[in-house]
């Protein structure tokens, strides 16, 4: 039956599966009232229910894998997952609850659980063994039974009610709440919940109560409860926040460190080193297991805190319903609701691996985004953009890119916002809330008013396709706007019931569909305001109508209350077709044109594929299992590709519509625009911040490049200093080494005397083991025998007290039953005499007082004229009657109390006879016990006789084994002889390695010295080349200084007074008192000056010797460029006495002229051959001079390739200044010896 079951509910989804016209593409939302609703089916993988769907969550990839419910089921009630992953079992919830087992991998239904005679409509709580193999369920109320399966082969073992003669138990929804199987046992069962704690075993094909629980201790609500591994011990969680600790089945202890704190732990998840706790308040504890008296402490405090986001829109502190680790343990899932029963949550996941153990830092993150915490009421989308637009009862509306499967936007607002409408260019959202209606733009992270109308409680508000219009409800109007301006065109009036459903008519938007509660459908005009046609049933109240298109051949469809679908004609809105849509309603319509679908969203939130034209009625029609609550609102894309659903469970559900024949989801290329809209104000403030960031780049650029040249300075210091300690490290081991050596020398040489000494010590332990053997059998022999004997005294007198034993029970157990059934039979025969009593008095009072009632009848018709006279007579009388009424009363109640007591003696005795019975069966599980123990002590015996066998034939082995070691030893002595020569030549050998082992030290110290040498003489070259660049350029700079002022001499020369005022000036200019100047070294190359200090000093010296003997070869060639000068100076000197002579001579003849022109021409020509000369020898010199560049540029270079050249620059600027006042004094010299041989 039940495989027949089984087909009659998956056939038919198999094969609507095949041809299916939609499939599911992503989800939002949780079903938070599921018991354990969160599990990590692997690292990446999260699994939860949402609606009536289970989903399985890829946190790297963003992607979802669905497993669908069940169509007859009202939902999801409890969850559980095997120990190894692999499967999950989905607990569904109605008239016919059953368990549903899925493969995790494949997503395949392997197994449905179901049991006819549950007695109840749900269950409450599932729990896998650790062989995967058994689970237990609990069903709910009233009759609360346990069943106890083997789920692979479809079979309940046995079933218990675990509420049992408890009073109360039938109405209270919370009286179970945890049930859980023993790691170790997969027939030990322990169950919890409001002042319950029942451990259960299953044996012989039934469950039986197992001792156990919290003994005296007052009862409490425990919530929950976990079995922690490797161990015996249970960890429960109390309503007021205790966490108490059972062992062996017995409670022991309310451990330390639980809060108690007033707030609930709802949910307990066990991890490798203690476990983790979660309740009230969002708050998370993580336990660590101790070895201190506290047993377990407490390691990291997290509270889940949605406030944090301004706006998540979630009110209130959230309560933690459901813990989920990874395989690895580094992350944990948490499922959070807004109240102890809401429906309503978020998933979280937390970091527990990290080693902060700050609350603040560990925050816990979504795990995939915010969902609503409230009905959704209302959904839109766009044209331009990917996005959806929805709004709730949290008083939030979000933004969802439906490409990307993420949140966009999410904003809280003070009021509710009822209905929603967005743009088609995604820009633009129109929002009515409770107190009006707002225009709102949308920013790229936020949402901000732009323009606001004063219409309370707008239900419905919707954009024209084109979007130049918005139209929206106010009361029983519909008032259009235009976009641009946001001026009225015209309200459109008629209705006189709430309008539900708005619906613009592509493709022009002229025509605009209203549908209201007065169950009135209008097809309004909307350039001239008027109505083109109605349709009116005032039975029904309709809630969405859609249509195909706005030309008179068009159709359109309404539904409304009644369970009917109505299909009328656009031309007058006639009503063509009409077919019931099930047992329940549809809320919401809408149409896809291109693919000829009715898509509907029905009350009990599922939703129906109708193809058109529609034949046969709503058979045909695909039905989706999806929502748990009734569907608010339906959507489709604009290329009608995707389906979106949105209901009061806060899910919004993404559905992908195929090709009718199947083929897989309609695609179209579609390009979104990307532009978002952003204020001129936010734009400034980026602008800024990005100029900001940019500076703090720059500078945190400098501080790297200042941080790097320091880091490498310390770790060039460090590289010397670790190579000084390496070198003192291999000293320090050479050393151990020989020591070794030495050491083992001397082994070597105790080694053969030790070797004797052990041997002859063996042989006499040898001995001494044979002769202890041999006296341990003969005593163990004799134990044998004596043992024996014991046992059989023991066992004739265990027989004789056994059987005197049985008869004493059963003579005690007669006796017991004989007194009991006497005493029973004598309480029977009083209790039936008093109710016969109580019986007669009632009829002796009845007749008295009929009698009584009749007498005074009479005596009231005979004596109304006397009655003046006798009415006091007749009163006494009364009172008489009253008070024998009232001692009739009290007979009636004393009889009635010793009945009672009579019955709570009958319950003693009762109670007495389950006591004996009790004690009949602890004495047959002491006789058990004993037979048990006689068992294991024959098996002792026989594992001793067994020893004893094991120990000879040890013995033989032993004999053996020294027959063997006593032939090895010749061996071995045979074998130490030529062993000890080749110890001796490889110690001759270890010598002569160590010889030549401190010649290649010794050969390695020499090359290592002179390498320090090249060193130095490449480092002196380089000083070297150095200072020549540097004279090079002061002897250039100073011979175009001479060269000017000799030429400025030159043109005073036929002044005297004047040259030598010229000359004195030359001379002050000159020759200048020089003050040597040390340039301060930088800081951080104070270390390295001070260790080349000595080094340099002697460099410096050596190179001053050759800068001196330079200067001296740089004065004669100054002396020999002045003698030529003062020659020169003498040549124009007799040419200008010339020109005197001839100017004195002006009158002389033309031969005179002609001879003098002669001479002159002579003279010139003198000249000019002298400055040639003088001009080829400054260009050889400069020549000169651009070789010598080039050869310090080379330098230059090589020294900058050199590594820690920059090092340096310090002392050769001290070299530099001795090198310029070397210069200076030069030069000073000089122009002494220029001055000398002017005055000669």
């Amino acid at each position: 039956l039940q495989f027949l079951y089984f087909i009659g509910t998956t056939y038919p989804q198999i094969m609507q599966n095949d041809f299916a016209l939609t499939s599911r593409r992503h989800v939002f939302g949780l079903k938070a009232d599921v018991k354990d609703n969160v599990h990590y089916i692997d690292d990446q993988t999260v699994a939860y229910p949402v609606g009536r769907t289970f989903v399985m969550y890829n946190q790297v990839t963003n992607t979802q894998r669905f497993i669908s419910g069940q169509e007859r089921a009202d939902g999801i009630s409890a969850m559980a997952v095997t120990p190894n992953k692999k499967y999950i079992a989905i607990a569904t919830c109605g008239e016919s609850p059953s368990v549903e087992i899925c493969d995790t991998t494949t997503r395949k239904r392997r197994k449905t659980l179901n049991l006819q005679d549950l007695g109840s409509k749900e269950f409450i709580c599932l729990s896998f063994s650790s062989d995967c193999r058994h689970l237990v369920t609990q069903g709910g109320p009233p009759e609360w039974n346990l069943v106890f399966w083997t789920w692979d082969r479809l079979k309940s073992l046995a079933m218990l009610s675990t509420a049992g003669d408890r009073e109360g138990s039938k109405n209270d929804k919370s009286f179970i709440s945890c049930c859980t199987i023993d790691p170790a046992d997969p027939c030990h069962i322990a169950v919890s919940g409001n002042g319950v704690f029942k451990f259960y075993r299953f044996s012989d094909g039934q469950l039986r109560p197992s001792p156990g629980g919290m003994g005296k201790r007052d009862p409490q609500n425990i919530l929950c409860h976990r079995w922690l591994r490797d161990t015996d011990r249970i960890v429960a969680s109390t309503e007021n926040g205790e966490l108490l600790l059972i062992e062996n089945c017995e409670f022991k202890c309310v451990l330390p460190l639980s809060p108690s704190d007033g707030l609930s732990i709802d949910v307990i998840c066990i991890w490798s080193k203690g476990f983790i706790c979660g309740g009230e308040m969002g708050l998370i504890s993580v336990y660590e297991q101790s070895d201190e008296k506290e047993l377990y402490r407490k390691v990291k405090s997290v509270k889940v805190d949605p406030k944090k986001d301004s706006d998540s829109g979630i009110e209130g502190d959230p309560t933690i319903k459901s813990l989920s680790l990874s395989q690895q343990e580094d992350y944990l899932a948490i499922s959070t609701c807004n109240g102890n029963n809401s429906a309503h949550g978020q998933l979280y996941v937390l970091n527990i691996a990290s080693e902060t153990s700050k609350s603040d830092s560990l925050q816990p993150e979504y795990l995939v985004t915010p969902f609503h915490t409230g009905p959704i009421t209302g959904i839109d989308t766009c044209i331009r953009k990917p996005l959806i637009a929805t709004c709730s009862k949290d008083h939030t509306i979000r933004i969802w890119n439906y490409v990307d499967h993420t949140l966009e936007i999410c904003k809280s607002f003070p009021v509710e916002a009822m209905s929603i409408a967005m743009h088609p260019s995604g820009l633009h959202i129109l929002v009515g809330f409770a107190d009006k209606l707002r225009f709102m733009n949308l920013y790229g992270d936020d949402i901000k008013e732009f323009k606001s109308f004063n219409m309370r409680s707008c239900p419905e508000c919707r954009f024209s396709h084109g979007g130049q219009y918005f139209a929206f409800v106010h009361g029983q109007v519909i008032q259009l706007y235009s976009t641009y301006t946001c001026e009225p065109i015209a309200p459109l009036r008629g209705p006189t019931g709430k309008i539900r459903c708005l619906f613009w008519l592509p493709p022009d938007d002229t025509r605009l569909l209203s549908a209201g509660q007065d169950g009135a459908v209008y097809d309004w005009n909307v350039k001239e305001g008027r109505k083109e046609g109605d349709h009116v049933m005032k039975s029904v109240q309709y809630t969405s109508v859609t249509s195909n298109g706005a030309h008179s051949s068009g159709l359109l469809w309404a539904v409304g209350n009644d369970r009917k679908l109505r299909e009328m004609e656009m031309g007058g809105l006639n009503v063509v077709n009409e077919w019931e849509v099930g047992e329940f309603p549809i809320v919401s319509l809408a149409y896809a044109a291109n693919h000829k679908l009715l898509l509907a969203g029905v009350e009990d939130g599922s939703i129906k594929i109708i193809s058109t034209p529609v034949q046969n009625g709503m058979h045909q029609a695909e039905h989706i299992v999806a929502h748990s609550a009734p569907i608010s609102k339906v959507c489709i894309t604009f290329d009608e590709s995707v389906l979106f659903t949105v209901g009061e469970d806060g899910a919004l559900w993404m559905f992908d519509i195929k090709e009718k024949d199947g083929r897989g989801p309609s695609k179209r290329e579609v390009t979104y625009a990307e532009e978002i809209l952003i204020s001129k104000a936010d734009l400034e403030e980026k602008n800024t911040c990005i100029q900001d960031l940019k500076a703090k780049v720059d500078e945190l650029k400098i501080e790297m490049d200042y941080l790097a040249r320091k880091r490498d300075i310390k770790h060039e210091e460090k590289i010397k200093e670790m190579q000084d300690q390496f070198k003192e490290d291999s000293e320090k081991q050479w050393t151990k080494f020989e020591a070794l050596l030495s050491l083992k020398q001397e082994q070597e040489l105790a080694f053969t005397d030790i070797r004797k000494d052990t041997a002859e010590k063996h042989r006499q332990e040898i001995a001494k083991l044979e002769a202890d053997y041999q006296s341990r059998i003969q005593a163990a022999e004799e134990l044998k025998s004596k043992l024996t004997r014991d046992l059989s005294d023991q066992k004739r007198t265990f027989d004789d007290q056994m059987s005197s034993a049985e008869l004493l029970l059963e003579k005690t157990r007669r006796d017991m039953s004989e007194s009991f059934h006497e005493s029973l039979n004598v309480s029977k025969e009083t209790c039936e005499n008093l109710r016969a009593n109580e019986r007669e008095l009632v009829k002796e009072h009845r007749e008295i007082r009929a009698q009584l009632e009749k007498d005074t009848d009479d005596e009231i018709e005979e004596i109304k004229d006397r009655y003046e006279k006798k009415l006091s007579t007749e009163r006494d009388h009364f009172l008489q009657l009253k008070g024998e009424n009232g001692i009739m009363r009290k007979k009636f109640t004393t009889l009635q109390k010793e009945i009672a007591d009579k019955n709570e003696e009958i319950t003693q005795l009762m109670e007495a006879l389950q006591m004996l019975g009790h004690k009949i069966s602890r004495i047959e599980l002491d006789i058990e016990n004993l037979k048990s123990e006689i068992k294991e002590r024959d098996e002792t015996i026989g594992d001793k006789e067994k020893r004893i066998y094991d120990l000879k034939k040890k013995n033989q082995e032993l004999e053996k084994f020294k027959f063997v070691l006593d032939f090895k030893i010749r061996e071995l002595k045979s074998q130490i002889e030529p062993r000890q020569d080749e110890i001796s030549a490889a110690k001759q050998k270890i010598k002569e390695m160590d010889s030549d082992l401190e010649k290649y030290h010794q050969h390695n110290l020499a090359l290592y010295q002179t390498i320090e040498e090249l060193k130095r003489k490449i480092d002196q070259q380089q000083h070297e080349i150095h200072k020549l660049s540097n004279k090079l350029k002061d002897s250039e700079t100073y011979k175009n200084r001479v060269r000017t002022d000799l030429s400025d001499l030159v043109q005073k020369i036929q002044e005297p007074r004047q040259l030598s005022l010229a000359i004195a000036n030359l001379y002050k200019k000159h020759v200048k008192s020089i003050i040597s100047r040390t340039p301060v070294a930088d800081d951080g190359l104070h270390t390295e000056y001070s260790r080349q200090k000595e080094f340099l000093g002697r460099t410096v010296e050596s190179l001053k010797k050759k800068l001196i003997k330079d200067n001296d070869g740089h004065k004669g060639d100054a002396n020999r460029i002045m003698s030529e000068n003062v020659s020169l100076i003498r040549e124009i000197n007799d040419l200008r006495k010339e020109i005197r002579l001839l100017k004195t001579a002006a009158s002389a003849d033309k031969t005179t002229k002609s001879a003098f022109g002669a001479g002159m021409a002579s003279q010139s020509t003198l000249a000019h051959t002298s400055s040639e000369q003088i001009n080829r020898e400054l260009e050889m010199q400069r020549y000169e001079i651009d070789r010598l560049r080039a050869q310090v540029q080379e330098a230059e270079s090589a020294i900058e390739a050199r590594p820690g050249s920059r090092d340096l620059p310090a002392i050769q600027g001290q070299v530099t200044g001795t090198e310029e006042t070397d210069t200076c004094s030069n030069a000073t010299s000089s122009s002494a010896q220029k001055k000398a041989h002017l005055q000669g």
